[in-house]
């Protein structure tokens, strides 16, 4: 049975036939195409989206992250699989399925940057799991604030180092971020707005040395925490946790625009 025009497969069939009444793409191509959209289909539909007009780029990103994490895509293929997603959108938005194409702010990978292949799923929970089960020490509320601020907010390395005691808004619930354009202001996750309390309340003070120390994260002897610091702990947890020593705060980053899948008492 064909699929109804309210499935998704229904226009990738559409988009296809459109391919080949153009004599746009051969065999070979139309079968990556195939492959490519259907992927994408079972992607949206195991996070509950049915409709090609709920598609949003952070999806995309998120799509082709974890296909990139699984296959170990080159970033030429990362480009032909940004191609062909933004075909496919313009050839919705030229139907008048979507009002704009989502996969426009989609990143071309230039072939000698450096990919940082995301974590897989079930390793960025076993991480998370190893970072809950901390004990309630300095610096094991440290790092638990480490993991929140890194795969939950998706902070860079750089960030998360430079954040002050200043940066933290408790009473509106939200975070002063370093950034390129300025600083900006992010509303906190009540897990992360937990971790952050616990850390305050009894990981910083028992961990600073000079009261005039603004720097919100720190290290054993109360001085600021280093980007190398964060990778140590980081790798550390890593280690505890069973996984392998390639892993980064890049690669712990969560895609931007989903959420995790955290318990209550996770982070």
């Amino acid at each position: 049975m064909d699929p109804s025009p309210e499935a998704l497969e229904f226009w990738i069939i559409r988009f296809l036939d459109a391919c080949v009444a153009a004599e746009a793409v051969s065999a070979s191509t139309w079968k990556a195409y195939r492959h490519t959209l259907s992927s994408l289909a079972r992607f949206m539909k195991s996070r509950g989206i049915s409709q090609w007009a709920e598609a949003r780029a952070p999806l995309l990103e998120a799509f082709l992250q974890d296909a990139m994490a699984r296959r170990g895509w080159s970033p030429s293929t990362w480009n032909q699989k940004v191609a062909v997603l933004r075909s496919f959108f313009r050839f919705l938005e030229t139907e008048g399925v979507i009002p704009e194409n989502p996969a426009l702010p989609l990143r071309w990978c230039s072939p000698r940057r450096r990919i940082h292949l995301p974590l897989p799923v079930d390793q960025r929970q076993r991480l998370w799991m190893m970072a809950d089960a901390l004990p309630e020490t300095p610096l094991g509320l440290r790092d638990r604030l480490i993991v929140a601020l890194i795969a939950h907010l998706g902070l860079r390395a750089g960030q998360a180092v430079a954040l002050a005691v200043e940066d933290v808004d408790l009473t509106r619930k939200r975070l002063r971020i370093p950034g390129r354009g300025g600083p900006r202001w992010r509303e906190l996750p009540e897990p992360v707005l937990r971790s952050l309390q616990r850390y305050l309340d009894a990981g910083r003070p028992a961990l600073i040395r000079d009261p005039e120390t603004r720097a919100l994260l720190l290290n054993h002897r109360g001085e600021p925490l280093t980007r190398q610091g964060l990778w140590r702990a980081i790798k550390i947890l890593a280690l505890r946790a069973g996984l392998p020593p390639s892993i980064s705060p890049e690669r712990l980053r969560q895609p931007p625009g989903l959420p995790l899948p955290m318990n209550d008492r996770a982070l």
